[in-house]
């Protein structure tokens, strides 16, 4: 018989073997079949995976990006040794160079056991990957894609309401390595002054032709014009010797305009090391100098400021293992070359720990790398704490939207214990990373709020840091925008100081009819956003009055029931408009059409190709409005806007078009002609149409500018309108009785990222007291 001892140790036994299977229960109800849960002691281990699709084909990069991976991975690993739950991260390494992206793509997207997909780090190679993520939310979180087009094209308020967001992207887009560049030259200027201040049109802009090059394309000429800069040339390169030759090209241009090329100041976005050091090579050459021979070399260094006007870099991710690998040539001229590039902020001491430990820098991809993997354990944690977060994306919203932020910074083994234990005592806390905040947009989610630049130096083949920007500004860095916020103009009071004037009165005879002449130059499901631009315009048309005889309505009319459209029979602006294509009575079709025909039609020469003409009245009001692609000269060899797929020179140029408006005011064929222009680069047109009495030009973008589409359709996986023509259907539809100036300022300050200009007001009237009702709304 056993003794009340031995059956109260039995009992005791079954109590604790319960308690076990309870704990079991109820640590395993919220969790999915692919989590692996270890136990080791009192702490309960749950293993994530994590794809890193990085550029392992340098080798450089790779050894950088594996030994910062295990150096975070294990003092994550230290860190929760006194939690009860643990994040176990399992790193899966593909290399995004050396991978079919759209198949790795697809494979990882629609793993049930993956957690979260780190990378690429390309922006190009994003833009084949992403699409994948999207379809299944698979969260993508990007160290170093900073394009702006991949960012806004992913973000939540570009795809419709009730999105779920899956990019996080935690750099800001090279919209801001743009600002830097441009408002620390501006800033540079400010200083100099005297001849400097007469060079500062003759700037030049370098980028590749690519996804990354694209932002500073698309935006450093906006940013400049902000401040006063002029570019002479803006231009993308295809390979190293693309880009030296456009720059030698650049500075023999410099010289042939009497301009010393060391008081022009360039801007050139580089991909590498070895770029640099072609591009030195190149400039001595240039001077008359051997660039292998030593005697040539300045014992000062080949310091920018010293010998030339500042040429601003844009190169991240430079090592000293890459500069040291040029050899001695390479390390000689390349000596005192700078540049910018995003960066850690200094006060997280994440530089100092690393090189305290690797003995050189951290690279920009290795500081955004550790915050990346940081953010992928943090959410993680925090999703297995709450059961009412349903997956990771959202747990990301909770701790990288709130602005209660850990006093401390968390990337360092006690800064993570800190934070971990916060978030197991249920406390909703941001961190600061490597890197600084990690923290997004509230309203897209995309993007980051908050990135430090550093202006680096290569000295005797080796990396320094010289200062640091950043958008806010702290004890060790200074605000990036500060000379840039010093300059930058206010809109309205641009306005008044240019059209304010005194102008002599034009007497208009009275009003008789309204018409529209409304064309799309372009075609191709790539270009539905142009087609239901044009649409647009055409149906609040409609709804103002207009009647079908009074409207001419040119498009390529692919859209509607395109093969890709699964939207058939509709074309809309945005994924919850109006179809737009509903009753609409399209008169040409523009693949039957040339430029010279739509001149014909605007002029009332009735041909085989165009029987539906303007008539030649001097009483009535033309409204002509132009979808579609843009060219320039500078750019493309032509200032026109392109018709379908034609080569340059064969669109509706500057000169053809001006040309066409001029006779018809020489003849009294229109009381007054309203010309809104869309396309890119259509400064050029509007300028072309100075001097014609009785035209008004409204263009989209500047001489050097692209024109910005927006909200992108992730069905139909294209861009549904333009920014300028939403923001003019928007105004007018709204402020019917609004003056040009209203109208003016509305456009200007909700298009961003190009410059939306008015042209030749002092042949046409009072842009304070007239406005834009007599074209879009029908009164006679």
């Amino acid at each position: 018989m056993r003794s009340k001892m031995a059956d109260g140790r039995w009992m005791m036994w079954l109590c604790a073997v319960g308690l076990f299977m309870i704990q079991c229960l109820v640590f395993t109800s919220c969790k999915t079949e692919d989590d692996k849960i270890i136990y080791q002691d009192s702490r309960r281990w749950v293993e994530k995976t994590v794809a890193v699709v990085a550029p392992l084909n340098d080798p450089i990069m790779k050894a950088r990006l594996e030994r910062t991976a295990e150096w975070m991975l294990k003092s994550l690993h230290n860190a929760q040794l006194h939690d009860t739950l643990c994040i176990d991260l399992k790193l899966e390494w593909y290399d995004e160079n050396g991978n079919d992206l759209k198949s790795l793509g697809e494979r990882l997207a629609n793993r049930d056991d993956l957690l979260a997909v780190i990378g690429p780090f390309d922006s190009d190679n994003v833009e084949q990957l992403a699409p994948y993520c999207q379809q299944t939310k698979k969260p993508l979180i990007l160290p170093t894609a900073t394009s702006e087009s991949v960012i806004r094209r992913f973000a939540i308020t570009s795809t419709g309401s009730g999105q779920q967001p899956f990019l996080w992207s935690l750099t800001e887009t090279d919209v801001s390595l743009s600002e830097v560049l441009m408002s620390l030259y501006a800033n540079f200027l400010a200083i100099r002054g005297g001849t400097w201040k007469d060079r500062e049109q003759y700037s030049g802009l370098f980028a590749p032709a690519n996804t990354y090059g694209q932002t500073f394309v698309e935006w450093a000429p906006f940013q400049a014009t902000e401040v006063g800069i002029g570019f002479a040339t803006c231009e993308q390169y295809t390979s190293t010797d693309d880009l030296c030759g456009r720059v030698r090209n650049y500075l023999d241009y410099m010289r042939d305009q009497g301009v010393l090329a060391m008081e022009v100041a360039h801007f050139v976005v580089a991909q590498n090391v070895e770029q640099i050091y072609q591009l030195a090579r190149m400039r001595s050459e240039w001077w008359g100098a051997d660039p292998d021979d030593p005697s040539n070399d300045n014992p000062g260094g080949n310091d920018i400021r010293l010998m030339w006007a500042p040429v601003y870099y844009a190169c991240s991710n430079l090592t000293d293992e890459g500069i040291q690998a040029l050899g001695d040539r390479g390390v000689a001229l390349t000596n005192g070359y700078q540049g910018f590039s995003p960066y850690a902020d200094p006060m997280t001491g994440f530089e100092m720990s690393y090189e305290s430990r690797f003995g050189t820098k951290p690279t920009f991809a290795e500081c955004k790398f550790y915050d990346a993997l940081l953010l992928a354990a943090f959410a993680s944690n925090y999703l297995e704490h709450h059961q009412e977060v349903q997956n990771l994306n959202d747990a990301i919203i909770d701790i990288c939207t709130t602005n209660n932020l850990l006093s401390g910074f968390a990337w360092s083994e006690a800064g993570m214990e800190l934070y971990l234990s916060a978030l197991e005592q249920g406390q909703l806390l941001g961190f600061k990373g490597a890197c600084g905040s990690v923290q997004f947009d509230s309203e897209c989610y995309t993007a980051a709020l908050n990135t430090t630049y550093v202006n680096w130096i290569i000295n005797k083949g080796h990396l320094y840091h010289q200062s640091y920007y950043s958008t806010q500004g702290n004890a060790q860095t200074s605000q990036t925008l500060a000379s840039w916020n010093y300059i930058m103009k206010d809109a309205e009071k641009l306005f008044d100081s240019r059209y304010k004037t005194s102008i002599i009165p034009i007497a208009y005879p009275d009003l008789t009819s309204q018409y529209a002449v409304l064309v799309q130059g372009s075609n191709g499901w790539s270009n539905y956003r142009h087609e239901a631009d044009v649409l647009s315009i055409y149906q609040m048309l409609k709804h103002n009055g207009y009647d079908d005889d009074h409207i001419i309505l040119v498009t390529s009319d692919d859209a509607a029931n395109a093969t890709k459209n699964s939207d058939k029979g509709a074309v809309r602006t945005d994924p919850d408009g109006k179809n737009l294509y509903e009753g609409a009575v399209i008169d040409y079709k523009n693949a039957d059409l040339t430029p010279q025909d739509i001149c014909n039609i605007l002029k009332g020469v009735k041909t085989d190709k165009t029987p539906v003409v303007l008539p030649a009245d001097a009483g009535q009001n033309v409204l002509l409005f132009w979808s579609g692609h843009g060219r320039s000269e500078a750019v493309n060899g032509a200032n026109e806007m392109a018709w379908r797929d034609l080569p340059a020179g064969q669109g509706m140029t500057a000169d053809l078009l001006s040309q066409t408006l001029q006779q018809m005011a020489d003849q009294k064929q229109f009381r007054q002609m309203l010309v809104c222009l869309e396309p890119c680069y259509s400064a050029n047109m509007g300028v072309a149409l100075e001097g014609i009495t009785g035209v008004l030009a409204i263009c989209s973008a500047g001489p050097y500018e692209q024109s910005f589409a927006d909200s992108w359709s992730n069905e139909l996986n294209v861009w549904m309108c333009d920014r300028f023509s939403r923001n003019l259907v928007g105004h007018v539809s709204s402020m019917p009785d609004g003056t040009y100036r209203d109208l003016y300022l509305y456009c200007a300050q909700h298009t961003l990222g190009s410059h939306v200009g008015i042209y030749n007001n002092m042949n046409f009237g009072n842009l304070y007291a007239t406005g834009p009702k007599d074209f879009f709304v029908k009164r006679k």
